[in-house]
């Protein structure tokens, strides 16, 4: 059961990085649009994974065509977070609160088929707002722990001014995890999950194992912000759903699994769970 269970497990690595140093902030703009444009794929997205001791982090770097106080206006508050992740098919509800405290988040996550959220697992974590400034965006959510000995987890978005049309975005994430979980994860990657490849490549050939699950969902979270940025209207779900199950097939060797009439059946109804935990969280 522990073992078939990591198929859930890519959806709860949430959290942050960089590649030297790990934690650092973003570097100046043109020296990132720079390796973005000569590394990254299409000369537009950067994604990066690594593992040191017991974390995981991942990151995808990203040059997007919003003017900076356009993408800064649209991530305003805790909203926002509910609806890009709700788009990735491992959560199965995204619920908000805030109070004196600050803000809260809760995500159900679990496997990529239908589940309600009360068979799936519950991470909270604390929302953050680092920095808002017309030239900066720093936003994040932390988590303690999570299920199978799982810990420490942050998901961050950071966003700079790169010209007047366009900014330059990095989502990023990282988790800390324990020898039990550590074991059964190489165990499923050299079984089941041996095929899963990642977007980067070590001594030419694809990144696979826990860096290769990393990037395929840092790259599902970066889709995810990508379809909201496009819709972001109340009303737009459905379009962003679309949208998002659009965008990921341009990586099906990485990201390709549901067709999309599963897909969009499955998070309708998800959808329908999260609207009522969301109304019992703000009745208190």
């Amino acid at each position: 059961m522990f073992i078939r269970s990591l198929s859930a497990l890519p959806c709860l690595l949430v959290t942050s990085l960089w590649a030297t140093p790990l934690h650092a902030t973003m570097p100046p703009a043109a020296a990132l649009a720079e390796t973005i444009q000569r590394e990254g794929l299409a000369s537009r997205l950067l994604i990066r994974s690594e593992e040191q001791g017991d974390t995981a982090r991942g990151s995808v770097d990203a040059i997007v065509d919003y003017p900076f106080a356009v993408l800064s206006t649209a991530l305003t508050g805790i909203d926002p977070w509910c609806e890009i992740t709700f788009l990735h098919f491992n959560i199965k509800a995204c619920v908000y609160r805030e109070d004196d405290s600050g803000g809260h988040v809760t995500l159900y996550s679990g496997r990529m088929h239908y589940q309600p959220p009360e068979k799936s697992f519950r991470n909270d974590y604390l929302f953050r707002e680092e920095a808002r400034t017309d030239t900066r965006l720093a936003v994040s959510m932390l988590g303690a722990d999570g299920p199978f000995g799982t810990r420490d987890y942050e998901i961050r978005i950071e966003a700079v001014p790169l010209d007047a049309q366009r900014s330059l975005l990095r989502l990023s994430y990282s988790v800390s995890y324990g020898l039990i979980t550590r074991t059964a994860q190489r165990l499923y990657f050299a079984t089941a999950g041996r095929h899963r490849i990642g977007f980067s490549t070590e001594d030419g050939k694809p990144i696979r194992g826990l860096r290769g699950m990393m990037e395929r969902n840092t790259m599902r979270f970066y889709l995810a912000l990508q379809a909201y940025l496009e819709s972001p209207a109340d009303d737009a779900l459905e379009t962003r759903l679309a949208r998002w199950h659009a965008l990921t097939l341009k990586y099906p060797d990485q990201l390709k699994e549901l067709p999309l009439e599963e897909y969009l059946d499955n998070k309708m109804r998800e959808r329908a769970h999260q609207q009522t935990l969301q109304q019992d969280a703000d009745s208190g």
